[in-house]
């Protein structure tokens, strides 16, 4: 991977490289799983990887994190299992079935 070493010229640039440090919004959500309520924090892109998931499955979201819940590692937290299965679902449509497990 090539790196961009350049200075940037204007302040409009630097903005623009500035943003690439700061840290990913992360969203708490509540949820009802198997009739219990849970927290879960996410990075909102790895949020709007899940709506996108459970839409094109024809599910609602809940319904997809508690398929997530149910099918995940036991010991591996639930947010892992969550983040892995976005990474996972992403990859096996962009590059065929590779698979993380957790």
């Amino acid at each position: 991977m090539k790196l961009d070493r350049r200075i940037p010229r204007s302040l409009d640039e630097m903005a623009d490289l500035s943003s690439l440090a700061a840290p990913p919004a992360v969203v708490t959500r509540s949820l009802t799983i198997g009739g219990r309520r849970a927290s879960l924090r996410l990075e909102a892109t790895i949020w709007d990887g899940l709506k996108d998931i459970a839409k094109s499955q024809g599910k609602s979201l809940e319904a997809l994190c508690a398929d997530i819940h149910d099918g995940r590692t036991e010991g591996i937290p639930f947010a892992t299992s969550v983040r892995v299965y976005v990474l996972n679902h992403f990859r096996r449509t962009a590059a065929g079935s590779t698979t993380l497990v957790a």
